[in-house]
């Protein structure tokens, strides 16, 4: 078309006066230039509205990627409700059920972190325990009042156990006796190869030896002493024979004697004559984490939630809250 145009317009010059001839000539450049700018806005138009479509998709992409960020979501799990869900997903893997928790060492102000073995929740633990540890001096009043909320949180408190004479426990109570209000605020961390996921868990820990809680100094923690008592025992009980005799050891921390015969005076397994377990020594100490804020991050989905604990009026309950990774 662009090659004949030239060669029509030379032939109406040559057949046309100069006043046709250009009126003609304006004539069929309207004709055709519309038709060639017709084509040039319609593609302009197809370019830009394929760039939104492709903005929009990638705007789209990008959202379900990071997943509905929506903070007041009502089908937003809690920690525990995830980490319940993750502990049975790895029960066969070996080492599972083995977490870091951290302290600080007083003198230094330096962080220690050690491996330890998660050994379930607690169950049935009075909230009047909980409010001791995580408020401190609680009324009966105030416990009876705190009932509901009960149900919220008792199931949250994690088990593991310790030496009396480990560092640990010097740490805690370094600190308590110079009475730092957070002073057995501690962290733990628990990854979960085989889903991807990590729980930081902060919260405050608390030891349980013969009399109940070592640092048991109000009426309203030993309200509860003969429970604290009944669970560490019942956990000595369920302790491997090997896991038994290591509290009868020297204490740790000390150079190693090499002189055959010198473990002669450890209990096999920790138990007596006639194979019996024996009474809980005093070295034996239930250790428990109760949670305050948990940071959970899950690698796979780029989800990251914090569920924290807090008491607001009377009430006491967890609070969820999306975060980015």
């Amino acid at each position: 078309m662009m090659a004949i145009m030239p060669l029509l317009l030379l032939s109406l010059r040559q057949l046309l006066p100069v006043s046709s001839f250009a009126a003609h000539q304006q004539a069929a450049a309207f004709t055709y230039l519309p038709r060639f700018t017709n084509r040039q806005t319609s593609s302009t138009n197809s370019c830009a509205s394929r760039k939104m479509t492709s903005n929009n998709n990638e705007q789209q992409q990008g959202l379900a990627d990071i997943g509905d960020n929506n903070n007041n979501n009502p089908d937003m799990k809690t920690w525990k409700e995830r980490i319940d869900i993750s502990i049975a997903k790895s029960r066969k893997v070996r080492g599972s059920n083995y977490v870091q928790i951290s302290t600080i060492d007083y003198e230094t102000m330096e962080p220690r972190c050690r491996t330890v073995v998660f050994r379930g929740f607690m169950k049935d633990l009075p909230f009047g325990a909980v409010e001791e540890v995580l408020r401190g001096d609680v009324t009966q009043e105030e416990e009876d009042s705190s009932l509901s909320s009960s149900g919220k949180y008792t199931d949250c408190v994690m088990k593991m156990i310790t030496d009396l004479r480990s560092n640990k426990v010097s740490e805690v109570e370094s600190f308590q006796t110079t009475g730092k209000k957070n002073g057995n605020t501690v962290e733990m961390v628990w990854w979960f190869p085989k889903s991807s996921e990590q729980y930081r868990v902060r919260g405050k820990l608390q030891f349980i030896g013969n009399g109940g809680p070592l640092t048991n100094t109000n009426d309203a923690t030993s309200n509860h002493n003969d429970y604290f008592v009944g669970e560490r025992k019942q956990q000595w009980g369920n302790l491997s024979d090997m896991a038994r005799e290591q509290f009868y050891w020297d204490n740790p921390g000390i150079p190693y004697c090499s002189v055959k015969g010198h473990e002669q005076g450890v209990p096999p397994g920790g138990r007596d004559e006639e194979g019996k377990v024996l009474p809980v020594p005093d070295s034996f100490l239930l250790m428990l984490l109760y949670p305050t804020k948990i940071d959970y991050l899950k690698l796979g989905e780029n989800y990251r939630q914090i569920d924290e604990w807090k008491w607001e009026g009377g009430e006491s309950q967890w609070d969820q809250l999306r975060m980015n990774p």
